[in-house]
């Protein structure tokens, strides 16, 4: 993982939380503290790191800068955290309870006084990349509700305010199966469909799950077997461990992870997961020397960035769920074309016997049933017949059409729902970013050494009428990148033939398939209208897929040798392609 501004130089090391680690980790700490006398809090914003110091001289450490990720447990001979910032106001009072949030990733630790009555709360928030803590009190005796007092990080979590005099709302999941796994038949049936299918189910529908857990469930060999390891996962987060569990550490690509199952490769620690991550931290060099690495003040804020990606990845997706949606309303309206078919056959049939400017005829079917038939008095009944005819071909239209252009909305949808777990594991980059449209300027920036550069994308984006997407490089260098960079194997390369002009391509990567006429033909008007061909009365244009398209050694810019070409003739039409035109915003 790279760093933010400034931190060029500090090597990443973080754990991803979920919420089977965040109970796990709740009541470690209430076994280890439960009573304990709270001698002071701190929190450092800039650092983005909490230390609850107890009388003993222990200390319960939150690191939560997107570089530096873990929650552990220090000793009281163990060396200064390097926490800093203020010290926080907090009353003589002891832990009372420590929890987290069912299916959430968050602590929520109590402080009361010596009468079990709590006053005071401190929530670590563990959610993707806007990890946060609030400390808050409570709004008065009695009352169960909490007022925030301090903000690590003052922000909306979507529409929870974390921010000084704000009720504090703890985060809640809508998933199935909290308190009781589902049955399985349930899990069964919720898990129908491909690979993809069946682990974006377990993500979405099922608590407990997480990108830590899911391959590990979806690894047996069998439904009954994927039904088994959940039921092993959801019975750790409900049932309260006899003792300190031990604690694993998994094998991950990128940093060593701390869990309280054992998921396949990996090794159990001697200790529990908040010791076995202060042995992690201080094995990368302690907190004091990562934290102390980080710049006093982070403008570049990676969780707000990873807010605002995630929205714009999320505005991209429920596009596609609309325009699916809306092409669903379509289908549904079609109607099925025998019937205007069957009108206009009878209207020919029995034309003598409609009357001359009538609006409606009840005409007996071949069946002998009366059909009423609504007319258009200004036509003639030859004409009236045709209109019920094109109706019918309309229908038979659309019913070929929408279920592939629905299918495709579907599965753009599903496109953005990988980006969106993919930037709750690993945070944002610039490939999330270009998915996304492109990076913006950083908010509040006016220019200047400060000014974050917009990503820019070496194409402008289309949609066609089936809802494929279009890239059309923007010059001879944006072409190279266009081609070899910024597309898939199988999908279709276009460009306009005997003519200099821009690389299209039609997003399709599908092996089995072409993609439909209609987008294909779409697809070559932009590239037509993209060349030197633009006023042409016809212009040929070649495709192929992308995989047969090579760039010559040493070749100027934007030349490259397509094989296995085809032709297709288009019409170049510049209002077509300003229909087809996207926002990228």
């Amino acid at each position: 993982m790279s760093g933010s501004r400034g931190t060029a130089n500090i090597e990443a090391m973080s754990v991803l939380y979920d919420s089977l680690l965040a109970r796990a980790l709740a009541r470690e700490i209430l076994d280890r503290w439960e009573g304990s006398r709270i001698a002071g809090l701190r929190m450092a914003s800039g650092r983005r790191a909490v230390e609850l110091a107890f009388e003993d001289g222990s200390r319960l450490v939150a690191m939560l800068h997107p570089l530096h990720g873990y929650v552990l447990g220090l000793d009281g001979d163990a060396p200064g955290s390097g926490v800093g910032g203020k010290t926080l106001r907090v009353g003589r009072l002891s832990l009372l309870d420590a929890r987290a949030p069912a299916d959430e990733r968050a602590l929520l630790l109590t402080f009361g006084d010596r009468t079990g009555r709590a006053w005071e709360l401190l929530a670590i928030e563990l959610q993707t990349r806007r990890w946060n803590a609030v400390h808050c009190r409570r709004i008065e005796d009695g009352d169960s509700r909490w007022r925030i007092e301090t903000a690590l990080l003052s922000r909306d979590a979507g529409d929870r305010p974390l921010r000084r005099g704000a009720r504090y709302v703890s985060p809640a999941s809508a998933r199935r199966g909290i308190a009781a796994p589902p049955s399985e038949a349930d899990w069964a049936a919720a898990l129908a469909g491909d690979d993809a299918a069946r682990r974006r189910a377990v993500l979405q529908t099922w608590a407990w799950t997480s990108a830590l857990n899911a391959d590990w469930i979806l690894d047996a060999a069998d439904p009954a077997g994927t039904y088994g390891r959940y039921r092993e996962l959801h019975a750790l987060a409900a049932t309260p461990p006899e003792g300190r569990r031990p604690a694993f550490v998994l094998d991950r690509p990128a940093d060593p992870q701390p869990y309280p199952l054992a998921l396949g490769p990996g090794r159990q620690a001697e200790a529990g997961l908040l010791e076995t991550a202060a042995q992690l931290v201080v094995a990368a060099g302690g907190p004091a020397s990562l934290l102390e690495a980080l710049p006093a003040k982070d403008d570049d804020d990676d969780g707000d960035e990873a807010a605002r990606l995630g929205k714009r990845l999320k505005a991209r997706r429920k596009r596609h769920q609309r325009r699916a949606a809306a092409l669903e309303r379509q289908l549904a309206a079609a109607g099925p074309p025998d019937e205007p078919r069957l009108l206009g056959q009878v209207l020919l049939a029995r034309k003598d016997e409609v009357r001359k400017g009538a609006s409606t005829v009840t005409l007996a079917g071949f069946d002998g049933a009366d059909h009423e038939i609504a007319l258009d008095r200004a036509r003639g009944v030859v004409a009236n017949a045709e209109g019920y005819f094109d109706e019918a071909r309309r229908r038979e239209r659309a019913l070929e059409r929408l279920p592939a252009e629905i299918a495709a909305a579907a599965e753009r949808a599903a496109e953005y729902d990988k980006h969106l777990e993919q930037l709750a594991e690993s945070g944002p980059s610039e490939a999330l970013w270009a998915a996304a449209g492109g990076k913006p300027a950083r908010p509040g920036a006016r220019g200047g050494a400060g000014r974050q550069p917009e990503l820019r994308l070496p194409y402008i984006r289309l949609r066609t009428s089936g809802g494929l997407e279009l890239r059309v490089g923007r010059g001879p260098h944006d072409n190279d990148d266009l081609t070899f960079r910024h597309s898939a194997p199988d999908d279709i390369w276009l460009h306009a033939s005997q003519a200099s002009g821009a690389h299209v391509i039609l997003r399709w990567g599908r092996k089995d398939e072409n993609p439909p006429r209609r987008d294909l033909l779409e697809a070559a008007v932009a590239a037509a209208v993209h060349s030197g061909a633009r006023h042409s009365g016809t212009a040929p244009v070649v495709w192929t897929r992308r995989k047969y398209v090579r760039k010559p050694r040493k070749s100027p810019p934007g030349t490259v040798t397509p094989t296995r070409v085809q032709t297709i003739f288009a019409k170049p039409d510049a209002n077509l392609v300003k229909t087809l035109r996207q926002d990228d915003g």
